[in-house]
Protein backbone atom coordinates (compact mmCIF):
# COMPACT_ATOMS: atom_id res chain seq x y z
CA UNK A 1 0.00 0.00 0.00
CA UNK A 2 0.96 3.42 -0.52
CA UNK A 3 -0.25 6.33 1.67
CA UNK A 4 -0.79 9.64 1.84
CA UNK A 5 0.91 11.53 5.22
CA UNK A 6 -2.65 12.70 6.13
CA UNK A 7 -3.13 8.52 6.32
CA UNK A 8 -2.22 9.67 10.08
CA UNK A 9 -5.23 12.01 10.38
CA UNK A 10 -6.93 8.73 10.48
CA UNK A 11 -5.58 6.68 12.53
CA UNK A 12 -4.59 6.31 16.29
CA UNK A 13 -2.89 3.74 18.13
CA UNK A 14 -5.24 1.23 18.78
CA UNK A 15 -7.31 0.96 15.00
CA UNK A 16 -6.97 -1.86 12.64
CA UNK A 17 -6.09 -0.62 9.22
CA UNK A 18 -8.35 -2.62 7.53
CA UNK A 19 -11.53 -1.67 9.11
CA UNK A 20 -11.31 1.95 10.36
CA UNK A 21 -9.46 3.87 8.76
CA UNK A 22 -9.86 1.66 5.35
CA UNK A 23 -13.77 1.92 5.57
CA UNK A 24 -13.34 5.63 6.45
CA UNK A 25 -11.04 6.27 3.58
CA UNK A 26 -13.70 4.29 1.15
CA UNK A 27 -16.59 5.99 2.26
CA UNK A 28 -15.02 9.27 1.16
CA UNK A 29 -14.27 7.61 -2.13
CA UNK A 30 -10.47 7.90 -1.62
CA UNK A 31 -9.19 4.66 -2.61
CA UNK A 32 -7.73 3.59 -5.76
CA UNK A 33 -6.23 0.57 -7.28
CA UNK A 34 -3.68 -0.52 -9.13
CA UNK A 35 -2.22 -3.53 -10.88
CA UNK A 36 0.91 -4.95 -10.00
CA UNK A 37 2.43 -7.34 -12.37
CA UNK A 38 5.54 -8.30 -10.80
CA UNK A 39 6.79 -10.03 -7.84
CA UNK A 40 5.07 -10.35 -4.97
CA UNK A 41 4.77 -11.81 -1.54
CA UNK A 42 3.58 -10.76 2.22
CA UNK A 43 6.22 -10.53 5.14
CA UNK A 44 3.42 -10.91 7.98
CA UNK A 45 5.09 -13.90 9.81
CA UNK A 46 8.50 -14.68 11.46
CA UNK A 47 8.38 -17.69 8.80
CA UNK A 48 7.55 -15.36 6.39
CA UNK A 49 10.77 -12.95 6.96
CA UNK A 50 13.14 -15.64 7.32
CA UNK A 51 12.07 -17.26 4.10
CA UNK A 52 12.34 -14.15 2.45
CA UNK A 53 15.93 -13.55 3.97
CA UNK A 54 16.84 -16.72 2.64
CA UNK A 55 16.08 -15.82 -0.72
CA UNK A 56 18.24 -12.85 -0.62
CA UNK A 57 21.26 -14.56 0.92
CA UNK A 58 21.10 -17.47 -1.57
CA UNK A 59 21.01 -15.01 -4.46
CA UNK A 60 17.54 -16.13 -5.60
CA UNK A 61 15.64 -12.91 -4.59
CA UNK A 62 13.00 -12.76 -7.80
CA UNK A 63 12.02 -9.37 -6.75
CA UNK A 64 15.36 -7.95 -7.39
CA UNK A 65 15.37 -6.39 -10.68
CA UNK A 66 18.54 -4.15 -11.03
Amino acid sequence: MVFNRRIFDYLDPYCILESGPMEKLADEKQLMASRHEGYWIGMDTYREYEMLNQMWDSGNASWKVW
